[in-house]
């Protein structure tokens, strides 16, 4: 609620601005006006505030941002009533309008200060009553340059009304012992509004934004989830490709069909589509390829749903917690993580960029591309994870994925180096070191090209093609094109 005129009158009692010279004049924002008067060998910042629910005046102590570049109506100010002296202040009607009437030299103005909830304004007029300018120019109200302005006074009901209003409590309550007690009473209770007002604004903004997120997680879980059973239906494949196998002796050259007993429930009989271009063990192979790649997937849909339900876990934590804290650090902190889109915060897509392949039990990641080596080292690798690259050839970059406190095995960095020599300038001349650190070892180039980094306390292993490892690794290839 704003200040009535009983209150508005308190205020202007308490502060004695007539004599006051005006210093300085500020408009912090769109709503606010901060005059800095010098009165009484001291000085006395004057804040007229005209946001809706909250128009006042009072004497404040509090620090306000100055705008880069002064607001039109600040600047007129400025070049009109710098250096002015209130020569007095009138309270027309008890109807919350104020008129300052100023001088400087032989120049006189007239300041004009309404105070009402969703029309409040300030208007700067000559002596006479013509505008100057108006902080709101609002031509239907006909309060824009040229224009007189001369209030009427409220009718009969409105003034019947305004005599009912009282002082409100936390102003009765004023400390009488300290100077400027309305002053201080007004500035501490819309502080606290505004604080609360503040939370309330942050505690929507946060919880709209974390709802979003755990909605996006909740499908995310879906999807994995059906990707996970769907990759069940991939031991299919090994079942036809053992049953080719069994059967091969007996497939003829061009056969497009085979049907025959389920090699592991012999009351099944299987229809197997065969491909005529290839032979018996060819179209086996086929499908304990797409057996493997089934298998894969239904891996990486386990993996990532992992680590998507720990994320929905948290984020269900954050949002239970965003309605409930009053702690409006704890929220800006959730607001501006999910604004910033950080990583922690955000689900990232189960679709990596590049190739990747198996060694033993650990991952490989190949970026073709600068494009998919930035994408991998921005989303998808970490800390303890290793890199591998060329030295001093262009080529990919390899990433093995370690799991905490575990080590690569030799046989890993050897399968690591032969994919990032077979992928390089250096394929031809079949040998070439290999240079590897961990990620958290590698740093961007400033202003360098797209995934250019420079490594540290990196290590160097010759490594020359041996086509069978070659072999073996692209038959563990995992397609993601």
């Amino acid at each position: 609620m704003s200040l009535n005129w009983r209150e508005i009158d308190l205020v202007l009692e308490e502060l004695s601005l007539v004599g006051a010279r005006i210093q300085r004049i500020t408009q912090p924002c769109y709503s606010r006006l901060l005059l800095e008067l010098y009165h009484r060998h001291e000085t006395l910042r004057l804040l007229i505030s005209m946001e809706q629910g909250k128009t006042r005046l009072h004497r404040t102590g509090a620090s306000f941002s100055k705008p880069s570049t002064p607001p039109r109506f600040q600047q007129l100010l400025q070049s009109r009533i710098r250096g002015a002296v209130i020569r007095s202040v009138e309270h027309l009607h008890q109807d919350r309008i104020l008129r300052f009437e100023l001088t400087r030299s032989d120049e006189r103005y007239q300041l004009w200060v309404r105070l009402w909830g969703g029309s409040a304004n300030v208007l700067l007029t000559d002596e006479e009553g013509t505008i100057i300018d108006a902080m709101y120019r609002r031509p239907k109200r006909g309060e824009t340059s040229g224009r007189q302005f001369a209030p009427d006074p409220p009718d009969a009901a409105a003034r019947q009304k305004a005599v009912r209003l009282e002082v409100r409590e936390f102003l009765k309550q004023a400390p009488q012992d300290q100077d400027y007690p309305y002053s201080r009473a007004i500035e501490a209770h819309y502080e606290e509004r505004e604080s609360e007002e503040r939370v309330a604004r942050t505690r929507r903004e946060a919880e709209k934004l974390l709802t979003a997120r755990e909605a996006a997680l909740r499908r995310r879980l879906e999807d994995l989830e059906h990707k996970r059973d769907e990759s069940g239906a991939g031991d299919r494949y090994k079942v036809i490709a053992d049953a080719i196998m069994m059967q091969a002796h007996e497939i003829a050259p061009g056969q497009t069909g085979l049907s025959v007993e389920n090699p592991y429930d012999p009351s099944e009989l299987l229809e197997i589509r065969l491909d005529p271009t290839k032979t018996a063990v060819q179209n086996a192979e086929q499908y304990y390829r797409k057996h493997k790649r089934a298998a894969r997937a239904g891996e990486l849909a386990r993996e990532e749903l992992a680590e998507i339900a720990r994320a929905h876990e948290r984020t269900q934590v954050e949002l239970q917690l965003a309605r409930s804290t009053e702690d409006l650090a704890v929220l800006e902190r959730f607001l501006s993580e999910a604004r910033a889109g950080r990583k922690r915060s955000t689900p990232q897509s189960s679709t990596l960029p590049g190739l990747q392949f198996r060694s033993g039990k650990l991952l490989l990641y190949l970026g073709r591309t600068a494009r998919e080596n930035d994408e991998l080292l921005r989303r998808h690798v970490r800390g303890n994870d290793l890199w591998m690259h060329v030295r001093d050839r262009p080529g990919p970059y390899v990433f093995v994925k370690v799991p905490k406190g575990k080590t690569v095995p030799l046989e890993t960095l050897l399968d690591a180096g032969t994919l990032a020599l077979a992928h390089s300038k250096a394929k031809a001349e079949g040998r070439a070191l290999i240079q590897y650190t961990q990620v958290k070892n590698l740093r961007r180039a400033k202003d360098g090209p797209q995934g250019r980094v420079i490594p540290y306390n990196e290590k160097t292993i010759e490594i020359e093609l041996d086509p069978e490892r070659l072999e073996r690794l692209r038959g563990a290839l995992e397609a993601t094109e």
